[in-house]
């Protein structure tokens, strides 16, 4: 993640077991080094969530590589008329044609669209208890609209996350095509050193087939929204090769009493 910083070529991490001690990095830019340290804190910072102090982060600056000046045209001598040969570019080569899509059956993927079309959502999640029930309720966005799914079931401790997830999957009910289902196989909570991380499995089951989907999501403030995230993490990557409905703009929900 730090040699992806802008500027960045190399770089070293020294550890005394689960605790950073020193960084080393090593950057070709004409920008400060003070610049350098805070992108590699906000980095560690972003996909780490770990704050580092900003003296341990050490940079060895190298100078940009110059560019070479452009090579002045020859004199015709005897008139001293400097005659410039002007080089036109060529047109570049003409793109491929893209590769024809192959044929889907069942959950195998189709052609995948846009990045910004596929990837679902978080908006809201929220846990209802009414005695020995418990609702939950999640929203989503995907391609521009909004749903909301729920489901039911015993207010037990260790039940809220798996309606969690259920909701989830069935806030994803409109968007899929009738040739596939999304359901809920287990949810767990582990511990990976000092932090808690969410498991998810969904079983992505088509006609003639039956698929075992993973995510996680460390667990950090709001257990619900951490549920939901690792139930999309479980999706998210295999939802832009299947089938979608087409989008309905508006979708009619009973009135609150």
């Amino acid at each position: 993640m730090i040699r992806g910083c802008k500027d960045v070529i190399a770089a070293s991490i020294t550890t005394e077991g689960d605790e950073i001690r020193e960084i080393h990095v090593v950057a070709v830019s004409a920008r400060a080094p003070k610049q350098i340290v805070r992108d590699v804190e906000t980095t560690l910072k972003a996909f780490l969530k770990r704050s580092i102090d900003h003296r341990m982060i050490s940079v060895a600056m190298q100078d940009p590589p110059q560019q070479a000046a452009p090579a002045k045209s020859p004199e015709k001598p005897g008139n001293g008329v400097a005659h410039v040969s002007a080089r036109v570019p060529s047109p570049p080569p003409a793109a491929p044609p893209p590769p024809a899509p192959a044929p889907t059956t069942g959950w195998e993927p189709a052609p995948a669209p846009r990045e910004g079309n596929v990837r679902v959502r978080f908006v809201s999640a929220n846990l209802f208890v009414s005695g020995l029930k418990t609702t939950a309720q999640v929203e989503l966005s995907w391609q521009g609209m909004t749903r909301l799914g729920s489901a039911t079931g015993a207010s037990a401790r260790d039940n809220a996350a798996r309606l969690l997830s259920n909701a989830t999957l069935n806030a994803l009910v409109p968007y899929l095509g009738d040739d596939v289902t999304l359901a809920p196989h287990e949810v767990e909570f582990v511990r990976l050193g000092r932090q808690e991380v969410v498991l998810v499995t969904v079983k992505l089951l088509g006609q003639r087939s039956e698929k075992t989907l993973v995510g996680s999501c460390t667990v950090e403030q709001d257990m619900a929204q951490s549920v939901v995230y690792a139930t999309l993490a479980a999706v998210n990557r295999v939802l832009g090769g299947l089938r979608s409905r087409e989008p309905v703009e508006y979708e009619l929900r009973p009135t609150s009493t």
